[in-house]
């Protein structure tokens, strides 16, 4: 436990010195909550969110789906292929502190990351946007879910990718479609129903969903939990099988 917390503040420090990744992983979404929050629609109740305002469903669940895939797709994995490409790993292997260690201070600090940012678009939103307060007792065990759920695809990223620059790739490979079906771009209530349900069995678009629901008090759906479930047991099964230090 002392190893894993000193490698997380470690690796914290190491973060901190390249800033800009870390940062921009913090401030786009609540940028993109700022930009869209902002008009007065975003208030109005909407029949098609069952009587929500977008404010309270639509824009908080984007903002927090945004960085969860950004560090779960994108910073998780390609710091660790950095580390792979550079034979951090490898040398970890050589040591007591085992790379296990590593990955669990990576996970600790990116998880840090999410929640930062997630702080952020309810301490701006309800200050600022009047964004209705969510019901954090059902918000926080989604969003740990989302955790478990997202955080393996990115260690299976790494555990394939043997440089930067091909984890990088993955990543956007896994990006584009994941976001489409989460809604990023065409909010999954009003795409066409059969759109709608692809979105539902992908991992992102089910976190984006049991997030939404969870920030206006409604329990989760069943199907979106399990296919976070699966996720974590299918990503993280193949992320072990897959692993190697070189």
């Amino acid at each position: 436990m002392r190893a894993l917390a000193r490698l997380t503040l470690i690796e914290t420090r190491l973060m901190l010195r390249e800033i800009s990744p870390p940062m921009f992983t913090v401030l786009l979404p609540v940028a993109l909550l700022v930009v869209f929050g902002l008009p007065g629609n975003t208030r109005k109740p909407d029949p098609v969110l069952g009587g929500h305002r977008s404010i309270d469903t639509l824009i908080p669940s984007m903002s927090i789906m945004v960085t969860m895939a950004m560090v779960a797709f994108f910073m998780l994995p390609v710091v660790l292929a950095t580390y792979r490409e550079k034979g951090v790993l490898r040398r970890f292997a050589t040591t007591p502190v085992k790379p296990a260690a590593l990955l669990g201070a990576q996970l600790v600090m990116n998880a840090g990351v999410v929640l930062v940012s997630m702080v952020l678009t309810l301490a701006i939103g309800v200050a600022a946007l009047d964004m209705r307060l969510p019901d954090l007792l059902l918000v926080v065990p989604t969003f740990l879910l989302g955790l478990l759920g997202l955080f393996p695809i990115g260690l299976l990223v790494a555990s394939v990718a043997g440089t930067a620059k091909a984890a990088t790739g993955y990543a956007l490979a896994l990006w584009f479609p994941s976001a489409f079906f989460a809604g990023l771009y065409v909010p999954v209530e009003y795409m066409p129903s059969v759109l709608g349900r692809i979105g539902d069995f992908t991992p992102l678009g089910a976190f984006r969903q049991a997030i939404q629901a969870a920030w206006v008090g409604d329990v989760p759906r069943p199907l979106h939990l399990a296919v976070l479930a699966a996720s974590f047991l299918v990503a993280g099964g193949l992320a072990v099988r897959y692993y190697r230090p070189a």
